[in-house]
Formats: structure tokens, C-alpha cells, sequence
């Protein structure tokens, strides 16, 4: 992947202006210190010949360099230590400058879903999902429709929530989402499935549009998730990541994606276990590149949010919550 120099500066809250000479930046870091480089072209492994092939390169003679790498060598960072060069690095996201260090702040950690053991409830956490898209009571054969299970499952289910649902007679109904929220996001182990990491370089949505457009052409069904779709649905934080559910593997390959590791993608596509996830959403049997993306039921997009780890993905999911639960502030 390339390394990009202004994201990885603005992961330090480093303020990035244009220096007085075409090739220079003007960084001012958060402890207000502010000078001048020039950043070389970054380089996959930053050592002692790159920073002399560095120099041989540079184009302004006047500003010192900014040495920008994915990784550095000991020598390299000994170097940068004592004052004698500046480097950036993007693993680990570091710069240093006259011999201080600025580093990012350590991510959040990721929630963890719930744990669960013995065979999966799919029914019983589907049927949460169904009362809180559904803020009207019921009647158990549409739900058992809806969900593709039996009136007796959707039946079992409701009672083994009875404090949380009713039957109004013409219906079930959730008369607290809010707790049933909490019940579902507690119990509810997650979609599950395998999932492929991506590495692309246009913007989020771009890289959701390709893979949809690309499914519907193979026949393949889809549901986006995550940042895009919370971006659809409850609009707060701009999308960084792709999610998208797919009903079987897709290769992204000859799509100008780059399979990595999931930590480092931007995209993420998975196939499902949990197979209710294409049961409370419109048929795609019509669906065309024309129309507007495919979403995963909102209660699905808040999970995913949750599961970000990262706080404007939870500040989002809290947007998403409130379309779930009716809070309207």
C-alpha cells in the first residue's frame, strides 16, 4: 500500500501548511513547535542507502528533509534520535523531529462481541432485529414470513423475551426498544462468517459502489454496511472503511483492490453465517447499478459501527440508535 504523507501527519495532529518554496511543508506539531521540510518521496523500507539516495534527490537545498518511509531501520531511527535526520514512518506512525518523537496516540481497542455457546439463536435475535425496524405491533405469521421460520419459532422466541415484548392482540410489540436494543446488542454474537480485507485508493463509497456494481453483474447479492451505510441512514462521520455482506467470495483482484490483512483494510467484504441478515431487507431481484446501494437493516449497521472500535464510529452508532429506538433528540 502507499504510504500517504499528509494522513499520516494528521494522525500526529500535525498541521500541514505550504512551506515558501514549492517543494517545503510547514508543520506545526500539538506541543507548538513549528519549522520547516521538505518530504521525500516515501519509500517501502527507509534505511541508510535510501536517506543517501534521499539526499542525492533532494530538489530545495535550503529546507531540511523529511525522510517519510512505511518502516525504518534501528540505525535509521538511532539517527533521528540524536538529531542528525527527520523521518516519518507509517509502522509505527511516528515522526521525529530534532531528535523528538511525536507518535500517535494508541487506538481504541475493538469491542469484542458477546460470546456465545451452543447452536446460534438466529431466530430470537432476528426477531429483535424485526421489533425494532417495527414500530407497530405484528401479527407472528408476517414476522415468521418476513424471517423465513415457523409461527412456533417466532412464537418460542417471543416468550423467551417476555418481559421486553407483548401481544397486543393484533400483534407483538416492543414497547421499550431502547432496553431491547440493549438485550439484542448484549446476546447477539454478530454476523459471523469469513471475511476478505481490501486495500483500495479512492474514497470509501467508491470502493462499496465497485463491489456492488461488480456482484450484480455475477449475480451475487449484497448488503452494505458499516460507514457507508450509516452514512445513508443516519449521516455523522465521513465513511473511511467499506463493509459489505456478499452471499459468496468475490475477487477484487482485476477491481484495482489489493487483498491485505484485515487490520489494514479499507475495504471488507464477508460472507455471512448468520443467514437472516437478507431476510429483513427489500429483494434485490431488481436491484441495477442505477439505484441507490443496498443496505443492511439498520440494526446490523449499528452493530458494525460498535464493533469499529474507533470513536467517531461509535458516536455514529449512536445516530443509528436513535432511528432504532424512536429517540428523536
Amino acid at each position: 500500500m502507499p504510504v500517504d504523507v499528509a494522513a499520516l501527519l494528521q494522525e500526529l495532529d500535525v498541521l500541514v501548511t505550504a512551506g515558501p518554496s514549492r517543494s517545503s511543508w510547514l508543520l506545526r506539531t500539538p506541543d507548538g513547535a513549528a519549522f520547516e521540510l521538505e518530504p521525500t518521496t516515501p519509500a517501502e523500507h527507509l534505511n541508510a542507502a535510501q536517506v543517501r539516495i534521499d539526499a542525492s534527490r533532494r530538489i530545495d537545498g535550503h529546507s531540511p528533509l523529511l525522510h517519510v518511509g512505511r518502516i525504518a531501520t534501528a540505525g535509521v531511527v538511532g539517527r533521528a534520535e540524536a538529531g542528525e535526520i527527520d523521518i516519518l514512518t507509517a509502522k509505527p506512525i511516528r515522526l521525529i523531529h530534532a531528535g523528538r518523537i511525536y507518535e500517535a496516540a494508541p487506538a481504541p481497542s475493538p469491542r469484542q462481541p458477546p460470546r456465545h455457546t451452543g447452536k446460534p439463536a438466529w431466530v430470537r435475535w432476528a426477531l429483535q432485529r424485526y421489533l425494532l425496524l417495527t414500530p407497530t405491533p405484528s401479527r407472528q405469521p408476517v414476522i415468521a414470513e418476513s424471517l423465513g421460520t415457523s409461527q412456533q419459532s417466532v412464537s418460542r422466541s417471543a416468550q423467551s423475551m417476555q418481559s421486553l415484548v407483548i401481544d397486543m392482540g393484533d400483534g407483538l410489540f416492543a414497547p421499550d426498544r431502547a432496553q431491547l436494543l440493549d438485550r439484542w446488542r448484549n446476546e447477539y454474537p454478530g454476523p459471523g462468517g469469513q471475511e476478505f480485507g481490501w486495500y483500495g485508493l479512492d474514497a470509501a463509497t467508491k470502493h462499496v459502489e465497485a463491489v456492488v456494481g461488480l456482484a450484480t453483474q455475477l449475480e451475487i447479492h449484497t448488503l452494505v454496511s458499516g460507514d457507508v451505510a450509516a452514512d445513508k441512514i443516519a449521516p455523522w462521520k465521513l465513511p473511511m472503511q467499506g463493509r459489505v455482506y456478499v452471499t459468496e467470495p468475490i475477487d477484487l483482484a482485476d477491481e484495482g483492490f489489493v487483498p491485505v490483512p484485515l487490520d489494514e483494510a479499507n475495504l471488507v467484504t464477508c460472507v455471512p453465517r448468520d443467514p437472516t441478515l437478507w431476510r429483513l431487507v427489500p429483494s434485490q431481484e431488481n436491484y441495477s447499478e442505477s439505484d441507490d446501494l443496498p443496505i443492511a437493516d439498520a440494526a446490523i449497521v449499528y452493530w458494525d459501527l460498535l464493533m469499529g472500535g474507533d470513536q467517531d464510529s461509535e458516536e455514529a452508532a449512536q445516530q443509528v440508535s436513535r432511528l432504532l429506538t424512536g429517540d428523536q433528540r
